[in-house]
């Protein structure tokens, strides 16, 4: 038995709205009960720029931001995430997710056919909201080849069937089986027979050579399924975890028989293991963390809400657009990551939004929006967004994608993106020389901001801001802004120069264009920026 100790604060919690949010129904009874008062909403620039973030995989437009902040219509939150959720955006962002968790790698010239087509049917599935129980049954009992059933491009990339157990059960059941292979710990469920019982639903998958180079068929061979413990030396039947031993027709898939008791309404891993992945993309930890590692003695903070939403998320007929409503719309997600006096070192309970690091990915595409930038990868149209980047490859090509912790999709762990701090990522931000070119260049934001002389330095400061930060600049930062770009625009004393620092003056235009330059390169490099909070 696990026993954690809660120790309630006993601070007022009056002014906690009533809400019919299954999210806040159970985060608010808990913070009633520990007396923990949540931090207040989250204004509408902070919910924009998070909500678009978390669910589009970007920053809002310039247009977005100065119409909601203009709507004065009560449910404009609530409409904005369904607009986001019906957008292309919404299916890039987590088919990357997607893709990095189903291990989409390119091991050789001869996989970029399979691994596109793999990465363009997880994104379809999203964007057309396929119910995610339709959407793993597919992925598990994949056959074929590429070019008619692409989630078979799981099978070339992890062929062994250990491997193949191991992944299945981490990533869709939330049970890590890795010890269970060697050993039956004495404070975990799982023995040897359950790990090998698993194992034995992938024993048939086979594989012949396909029409295209370094692609496969896969297919069922014909034959007993089964897996052998080496310790017992006993041959298992196909065994759910928790579940009984199967006997199936030596021409049945028996992995079909694993997807019908995944997806089974009863299951007690599938549907909590998904909305705790979800929960944990949200809120930035799972309500059992780490989000796949779903052990009995790792019990989750809040089971009743996890149970709730599992449930909730299983009647909606596994509606994942569903769930993400579900999650958005609640007051919980919408707090300020703003601490009160009460909740600052709050790390469990969601009294407060916990800011997060951006991905790489949208970090990188953020910068290409404030900078008006398009980056080029290879065998890629020029100006794709970095979120829609299929596999592992173009991470091995980018130094920013790579210092920022985009996944080498190794290992069916969201633990392999890194999301921490360091110091390589702030020297990168401040001496790169590729950032440095996308602030100077021609067509950069900079250059376009001083060519139209329609605009005051006013409007332009507030446009890098409403771009950067989703909000206008507020009266200081405004005053400070001018009176940086009056300082930097103001010429040296030609009579106080020697004539070799003469040669080396600014242009004119370079003049107008530099403290531009500088100030984007500064609103870069704060952690509002950096940052979704």
């Amino acid at each position: 038995c696990v026993f954690r100790a809660t120790i309630p604060l006993g601070a007022p919690v009056d002014n906690l709205p009533s809400s019919d949010n299954l999210v806040d129904q159970h985060i608010f009874t808990k913070l009633r009960t520990l007396g923990l008062p949540p931090s207040s909403l989250s204004d509408d620039s902070t919910f924009l720029r998070r909500a678009t973030i978390d669910i589009a995989g970007r920053l809002p437009t310039l247009d977005e931001t100065d119409k909601f902040l203009a709507d004065t219509d009560p449910e404009k939150r609530t409409l904005k995430i369904d607009q986001l959720l019906t957008s292309t955006d919404y299916a890039d962002y987590f088919a990357g997710k997607w893709a990095a968790i189903l291990r989409n790698k390119r091991t050789s010239a001869h996989h970029a056919r399979g691994s596109f087509a793999f990465h363009s049917w997880i994104r379809n599935s999203l964007h057309h909201n396929v119910p995610y129980n339709s959407f793993v049954r597919q992925f598990v009992a994949a056959s074929g080849e590429v070019g008619n059933n692409p989630p078979v491009i799981w099978y070339r990339t992890v062929k062994d069937s250990k491997e193949q157990l191991q992944d299945v059960a981490q990533i869709f059941l939330g049970q890590r089986l890795q010890c269970a292979q060697c050993h039956h710990h004495p404070y975990e469920k799982w023995s040897q027979d359950d790990y090998y019982g698993f194992e034995a639903f992938f024993s048939k998958v086979g594989r012949k050579p396909g029409a295209q180079p370094g692609e496969e068929v896969i297919f069922n061979k014909i034959g007993e399924a089964s897996a052998k413990n080496p310790r017992s030396g006993r041959a298992l039947p196909p065994k759910p975890l928790g579940g009984k031993e199967l006997r199936l027709a030596q021409h049945h898939d028996p992995r079909d028989s694993l997807a019908d008791w995944m997806t089974n309404e009863d299951n007690p891993f599938f549907a909590r293991m998904l909305v705790n992945r979800y929960w944990k993309h949200f809120f930035g930890r799972g309500i059992v963390d780490p989000e796949d590692d779903m052990r009995v003695t790792n019990p989750p903070t809040h089971p009743e809400l996890l149970d709730a939403l599992a449930q909730s998320f299983v009647e909606s007929g596994y509606d994942l657009k569903g769930l993400v409503r579900t999650i958005c719309n609640s007051t919980t997600y919408q707090l300020s990551s703003d601490p009160n006096e009460f909740n600052l070192d709050d790390r469990q309970n969601y009294s407060r939004f916990y800011p997060r690091r951006l991905p790489a990915e949208i970090l990188l595409d953020g910068i290409n929006t404030v900078t008006n930038a398009k980056e080029k990868f290879s065998g890629q149209p020029q100006g794709i967004r970095a979120v829609q980047l299929p596999d592992d490859q173009f991470t091995k090509e980018s130094y920013f994608l790579s210092v920022f912790g985009r996944p080498d999709m190794n290992s069916a762990c969201e633990c392999e993106r890194a999301d921490d701090v360091n110091l390589a990522q702030a020297l990168h931000l401040v001496n790169s020389t590729n950032i440095r070119n996308k602030l100077a260049a021609d067509n950069a934001r900079a250059a376009l901001l001083v060519k139209n002389t329609e605009f005051s330095d006013e409007s332009r400061i507030s446009e890098l801001y409403r771009r950067a930060f989703s909000r206008a600049p507020g009266p200081e930062e405004l005053k400070v802004g001018i009176r940086y770009l009056n300082r930097k625009r103001t010429p040296a004393d030609p009579s106080t120069l020697s004539e070799e620092a003469k040669k080396k003056q600014p242009s004119p235009e370079a003049l107008a264009r530099e403290p531009y330059e500088d100030l984007i390169w500064a609103l870069l490099n704060t952690k509002e920026f950096l940052f979704n909070h």
